[in-house]
């Protein structure tokens, strides 16, 4: 049953937030948002049909959904969505029958947008008919390719579990050989292939989705024969001498050659020979996406080409047909067109639950947290960030204290005021949360502005003491929230006549905040506006004190 959003506001922040739609104005936004009709469906439902005609778009608000396309009898996957991602457009744009059915994993929201709606929304938009012309252009599942052949179809249709279980444990101990190769580089990189080609085969080809995991974390361990100042050399894309480039003549054959002792591990990840092809179309299905995540990490990462995306996807595009299938290349950009590709929103979630623990031993950092995270969304809203600057703002201020889980409790929580030492030890924590993302594909900026969220413009803070412009600008936003959150919010060693902890009369702690401009800690441009704010919306600032609405300790 369907009904219409319960908050309108919400469901907008949602679409603009969405990859598809978020560069499509906010008055186009707000509209989209206002058609949609909510639907809840419970696990293993039937969403829509395959053959059946329809009538309806989906956007996935949580959960998860499966297509299925029914061949030679069997039911065989073709792709799993998630969070965020649309399926069923051709509804709105033709009459032809539905292509695949889609199936619930899970409890799945979704929100609706159905034919009427669209064509009402396609004649004051039509930029909108383009949005979901390229949405369609994405489907990129390799069980849809025409050039497949029935047998290969039906491998992929067949019960992959019949040929043996793979052993987590013995991946744990066979990745110890990229750490003797070449190092936490290698070995870094080996484990975000396996995760990259792990998620591209969701919308690839879902079958090979444990495969493609195990294959990428080894298909380098043959490098072990090789000295590592030539392993070295050669991922950093330096010229090697003939003899140095015969180590890296069929690496790949050498590595399935090493996993010959276990049957099924072999059996399962033999295809990662099939690297050495110079072709895909002498590939498996397997390897051709395992080519196409190994060789964009190499040339994105810093520790191997050092490219930038757009730099790394410009190479491959032009290998596209040859050494790489074209259709795996669009689905390598849909994923790192996302901001939490690969790892990175079960990174921020279990970043956040590192918060919620912090919060048992400083009952003040997590309100703290939000706070800070609802003034930055506030001022990067009235600076005119974009949206998906605005997004990464509010994480960075979400998330900018969990470095002080290592904090001694004794300190986070001192009712006096620190000594040196103790905080030389507490200016540890900026460092310390942003080194929780320095490793992780994707999250470099991240990491960059919760580490300067304690620099000031003057550049007299810490870490690294930047100076002006040398400071991320949302780090910048981040320290004026930061400050007037610390002024304002009740702290133990700040008491009240009752003997309470209290925050500062929000007054004096503007008084104090103009006192610390003029000594050249914030950047004049943001502190501006911010003064602006808190003399404008006195509502906003009074909830500060007390709190903001945010969840008790």
């Amino acid at each position: 049953m369907s009904s219409k959003p319960s908050n309108l506001d919400n469901i907008a922040k949602f679409i603009a937030d969405n990859a598809l739609f978020e560069s499509l104005s906010r008055p186009v936004i707000r509209s989209i948002a206002a058609k949609l009709h909510e639907q809840h469906v419970a696990p293993g439902k039937i969403i829509m049909q395959e053959g059946e005609v329809g009538d309806s778009f989906y956007i996935i608000y949580k959960g998860h959904v499966r297509a299925v396309l029914n061949r030679q009898g069997q039911d065989c996957i073709l792709s799993e969505m998630g969070h965020g991602e649309g399926f069923g457009e051709m509804a709105l744009l033709s009459d032809n029958p539905r292509s695949c059915t889609i199936q619930a994993i899970d409890e799945v929201h979704l929100l609706v947008l159905n034919r009427e709606d669209f064509e009402y929304l396609y004649v004051r938009f039509p930029e909108l008919a383009l949005k979901f012309e390229e949405l369609r252009s994405q489907r990129v599942s390799l069980l849809e390719d025409k050039e497949l052949s029935a047998s290969t179809i039906s491998k992929f249709m067949s019960n992959r579990s019949s040929q043996g279980a793979l052993d987590y444990a013995m991946l744990d101990t066979l990745c110890k050989l990229n750490e003797a190769a070449g190092g936490p580089e290698q070995a870094e990189h080996c484990k975000e292939t396996g995760q990259l080609a792990r998620e591209m085969s969701k919308i690839l080809c879902p079958l090979v989705g444990e495969e493609l995991l195990f294959a990428g974390y080894l298909h380098e361990i043959s490098k072990i024969a090789i000295p590592r100042e030539i392993v070295i050399k050669e991922r950093q894309g330096l010229p090697l001498a003939p003899e140095e480039a015969e180590y890296f003549r069929g690496l790949y054959t050498k590595a399935t050659a090493i996993l010959q002792p276990e049957p099924v591990l072999y059996k399962r990840l033999e295809f990662i020979g099939d690297l050495d092809a110079e072709d895909y179309h002498e590939m498996r299905l397997e390897a051709q996406i395992l080519k196409v995540a190994n060789d964009f990490l190499e040339l994105r990462s810093k520790h191997y080409r050092g490219l930038s995306n757009d730099e790394a996807i410009e190479r491959m595009t032009a290998l596209s047909g040859t050494l790489y299938n074209p259709r795996i290349l669009t689905s390598l950009r849909k994923n790192i067109g996302k901001f939490h590709d690969v790892r990175v929103e079960a990174q921020l979630n279990a970043m956040r639950m590192i918060v919620l623990a912090l919060d048992q031993k400083d009952n003040y950092t997590y309100r703290h947290s939000l706070d800070v995270r609802n003034i930055t969304a506030e001022l990067c809203r009235r600076l005119n960030l974009s949206r998906q600057e605005q997004r990464l703002a509010e994480i960075a201020a979400e998330l900018h204290d969990a470095g002080k889980i290592y904090i001694d409790e004794s300190i986070l929580n001192a009712p006096r005021r620190l000594t040196e030492a103790e905080f030389a030890i507490m200016k540890t924590h900026a460092q310390r949360s942003a080194d929780f993302f320095a490793d992780i594909y994707g999250m470099d900026e991240l990491a960059k502005i919760i580490s300067a969220h304690h620099e000031k413009f003057s550049g007299q803070g810490y870490p690294h003491g930047l100076k002006g412009e040398e400071i991320p600008f949302i780090a910048r936003i981040m320290a004026v929230a930061d400050v007037w959150s610390a002024l304002t919010t009740p702290r133990v060693y700040r008491q009240s006549s009752q003997g309470k902890p209290s925050g500062m009369p929000l007054d004096k702690a503007l008084q104090e905040m103009e006192h610390m401009a003029e000594l050249g800690h914030f950047d004049p441009k943001i502190f501006a506006e911010f003064h602006k704010y808190a003399q404008e919306n006195q509502q906003i600032s009074n909830s500060s004190n007390n709190g903001r609405d945010l969840p008790n300790a």
